[in-house]
């Protein structure tokens, strides 16, 4: 099991300064072992600050955050233990690579885990497969490849550790098309395949709809909205008052809606439009 439960979660940056900021205010969430979960939020909404609560990269100001029902900041031990189990690969992972080889780059967290040998292998190797890094890179240095392979060597260097939940913010940014659907492939291959839980933060609609199972929209650092693609993108007015965009399918189905034709509002994928489409009294696509 690896659950997370928020309680009330409240953090202010520079507190007691001319500069305090509420970031996060009365936020409680549970997150069950194995979901796939998007959280969305327009710049400034909290999300970054939110996910940094998780592995413990950031202290509440009051509430609590439990890993399968216990205090993740009960102990120095116990936080240093949620740092392997709950794995955060930053925005823009590829900066903080700075082993010489990239297998080293991969074994750093098995190896700080207090693996032997052998085991570190088996997991460097698993973790540049999730990733899809290929072993052929194994030995050259992170510095001499493409912008894209580095952040794959970041990524499987957080997936090596196999944490119980993998958390990625704002992943693809900055990947060119193919890259965006190459990893996205991988961060599901690796949730089906370890039934872990995958936490990803994305300002993109389209992906979030796509990949997840369930999306929390953050807003002025609270909880605005919590529930499955279908439920969340069926609200597009108040998705679009928090200043954030809607699936394309959802914007093009309401167009159609407009138009007179008989949409259901819960229309958040390409291949969900089509077939709603292919499927009105045989009349085919409009």
């Amino acid at each position: 099991m690896a659950d997370i439960r928020l309680e009330s979660l409240r953090h202010v940056y520079s507190r007691g300064t001319p500069f305090e900021k509420t970031a996060l205010d009365d936020v409680s969430l549970d997150i069950p072992s194995g979901q796939y979960v998007a959280i969305l939020g327009h710049t400034g909404s909290g999300k970054s600050t939110l996910i940094q609560h998780l592995n413990g990269l950031l202290a509440p100001t009051s509430g609590r955050v439990l890993f399968d029902g216990e205090d993740i900041h009960r102990s120095k031990e116990a936080l240093r233990d949620i740092r392997f189990r709950v794995g955060l690969v930053f925005q823009y992972p590829e900066y903080q690579l700075f082993e010489e080889t990239v297998y080293r780059d991969i074994a750093f967290g098995p190896k700080n885990m207090g693996l032997s040998e052998s085991e570190i292998d088996e997991h460097v190797r698993l973790g540049a497969r999730f990733a899809g890094v290929d072993e052929s890179l194994f030995s050259l240095s992170p510095l001499e490849l493409s912008g894209g392979q580095k952040r794959r060597i970041a990524i499987a260097g957080v997936m090596a550790m196999e944490p119980d939940v993998l958390v990625l913010d704002e992943p693809i940014a900055g990947l060119d098309p193919a890259g965006c659907r190459a990893l996205l492939k991988n961060i599901k291959e690796y949730h089906r395949s370890t039934h872990g839980t995958v936490i990803l933060v994305t300002h993109d609609m389209d992906v979030a709809a796509s990949e997840a199972q369930r999306l929390v929209v953050m807003n002025k650092g609270a909880v605005a909205l919590d529930g499955t693609p279908a439920e969340i993108f069926s609200r597009p007015t108040e998705l679009r008052s928090m200043g954030l965009d809607i699936p394309d399918a959802t914007a093009l189905a309401q167009a159609l809606r407009e138009r007179g034709v008989e949409i259901p509002e819960s229309i958040y994928t390409p291949r969900f439009l089509a077939g709603v489409l292919l499927s009105r009294n045989g009349e085919g696509p409009c």
